[in-house]
């Protein structure tokens, strides 16, 4: 019986990857300004700029999960199609979508028991869940099952690592991951932080570098200490900005130096994610190494 990958908003994929890939995409939504918008929609493009403008200058942003609802009602369409559903989603982690995906696959198990219904947990987001879905997508087209499938990115998700600095201190300290003296001392001083995503699939702090170039440096650093050569030919090199896309390029510059013949993609990063990260966000992606925390 056939299947379909279903995914959400928060992979971060265009609308032509998402077409190409034949995936199907829930949506997280955003609210910015009090107006609540879905992060993907199906022929609009997505104006990051303005976005991360609005952001810079401090408006009001928050976001929502996919609710069970709207995911069973995506399920439930591909269902009624004839395809079983495996779920490739957002880290539980950063956001309540992956659980809302399941009890919505849980609810319908019992109304298509002939269907099989599988999720899977990335433990990532954007950049790192493209590397996985693309090689769950090949696989996919190989003929693989979607149990093969699913064991495939539980036993390589892990394998996605994330090394991020941030700009704008200030997004951290209103997500709770710096007190807001530190946001100001760090501000005052031009002290960046370093952060990861840990084997919980959780954004944590790791480490700091004065001022922004030394913060960038660190990211290349530990490309250089952890990426696999060989992982990273195959999935490439992800470099994620927020609407700082002179960085964003130096990154991918310097990535592509050291570490030649390697594809580099970037990525802006879609608004839900945005919100909590804030305007200026740099990260840095690779397979290699087990994640260290």
């Amino acid at each position: 019986m056939s299947y379909k990958i279903l995914t959400d908003s928060s992979c971060n994929l265009t609308e032509a990857d998402i077409d190409k890939m034949g995936l199907e995409v829930v949506s997280l939504n955003y609210i910015l300004d009090g107006v609540e918008k879905p992060s993907y929609v199906k022929g609009q493009v997505f104006d990051h700029a303005a976005f991360y403008k609005k952001l810079s200058e401090k408006v009001p942003a928050s976001t929502s999960q996919v609710t069970p609802q709207l995911a069973k009602t995506a399920i439930k369409a591909m269902l009624d199609d004839g395809h079983d559903v495996l779920y490739i989603g957002f880290s539980s982690g950063l956001s309540g979508t992956y659980s809302a995906v399941c009890l919505a696959m849980e609810e319908l198990k019992d109304e298509y028991p002939q269907r099989t219904l599988l999720a899977e947990d990335t433990l990532s987001a954007s950049a790192g869940m493209v590397m996985l879905l693309r090689h769950a997508v090949k696989l996919r087209d190989e003929g693989r099952t979607m149990q093969e499938v699913q064991q495939w990115v539980a036993d390589n998700k892990l394998s996605v690592c994330y090394f991020f600095t941030a700009d704008d201190l200030w997004y951290l300290h209103r997500g709770g991951r710096l007190s807001k003296g530190k946001a100001l001392m760090g501000t005052l001083l031009s002290i960046k932080p370093i952060i990861t995503l840990s084997n919980e699939g959780k954004l944590v702090s790791y480490s700091k570098a004065k001022g922004r170039k030394k913060a960038m440096d660190y990211l290349l650093e530990k490309m250089d200490e952890g990426a696999d050569r060989e992982m990273a030919a195959e999935h490439g090199i992800g470099i994620i900005y927020a609407g700082n896309d002179a960085d964003a390029q130096v990154l991918a510059k310097q990535a592509r130096s050291r570490i030649k013949g390697v594809p580099v993609e970037l990525v802006h990063l879609e608004p839900v994610i945005g919100c909590h990260t804030g305007p200026g966000i740099l990260a840095i992606v690779y397979m290699g190494a087990k994640r260290e925390l």
